[in-house]
């Protein structure tokens, strides 16, 4: 969840939003300024969600997305139940490289089976491509290739209350590895993450997650000089050296 959600002054001059009826217009505005929105702009938005924040039933609410998709104002994936404001990116340029870096891991952790996924990607300058096969060799999977150039990391993700994921950035990591040196961040965050994924009545919001993720290393942290002594320990003559 964003903080808030920008909507350009020619929002209602442009000819895409002239052309709307009132439910559509006010649909557009929730979609790019709701708790659900995220920097990419494609976030997962069921109709339970929808239809709560709004005062809607489900039919006016799909009413009004296939207006929006018709209009060539977002995309909608029934199936994943994924969004996408097709300009938001555009319209919400990010301020600083993390923040760029944070979009395209948005991207990256987005359901494989999204129908336009790879437009999203391309969106927040990440490309997939596939290596030419050499004689009878199988066809490799697509590998995403991120862009500004530099070597891929690891897509750090955890899931969200609200059914989307957060990205964890490179600054983050950096700060937890400063504060916690004696940890492996990498490996408590891929436990968190499934610690969430088996407790979906626990999951964190986006704004509490970095909170969650202190306070999870921070513990880890606390337990490591005993599972130093218990390695230790469990060596040849281990119980010995360590006295």
């Amino acid at each position: 969840m964003r903080d808030y959600g920008k909507i350009h002054t020619g929002f209602w001059a442009s000819e895409t939003i002239l052309g709307l009826d009132s439910d559509s217009r006010l649909l557009a505005i929730y979609l790019m300024t709701s708790q659900h929105t995220t920097m990419l702009g494609a976030f997962r938005l069921p109709d339970a969600y929808a239809c709560e924040d709004l005062g809607w039933v489900p039919e006016r609410f799909q009413n009004g997305l296939k207006t929006l998709v018709d209009a060539g104002f977002v995309k909608y994936d029934p199936t994943t139940k994924v969004v996408w404001i097709i300009k938001f990116t555009k319209w919400n340029k990010p301020d600083n490289p993390n923040q760029q870096k944070s979009i395209a891991k948005l991207a990256q952790a987005l359901p494989d089976g999204v129908l336009f996924k790879s437009e999203v990607l391309a969106s927040a300058g990440v490309f997939e491509t596939v290596p030419e096969p050499l004689g009878n060799s199988p066809v490799p999977a697509p590998v995403s290739v991120p862009n500004p150039e530099g070597p891929k990391s690891e897509v750090l993700t955890l899931p969200l209350s609200d059914g989307s994921e957060y990205a964890v950035t490179d600054a983050e990591l950096a700060e937890l590895r400063a504060a916690y040196p004696r940890v492996d961040v990498v490996g408590e965050i891929r436990k968190a993450r499934a610690w969430a994924v088996a407790n979906p009545a626990n999951r964190k919001t986006r704004r509490g997650t970095p909170k969650f993720l202190n306070g999870w290393i921070g513990r880890a942290n606390e337990n490591a000089p005993a599972q130093v002594l218990q390695l230790v320990a469990s060596q040849p003559g281990g119980g010995r050296r360590a006295l």
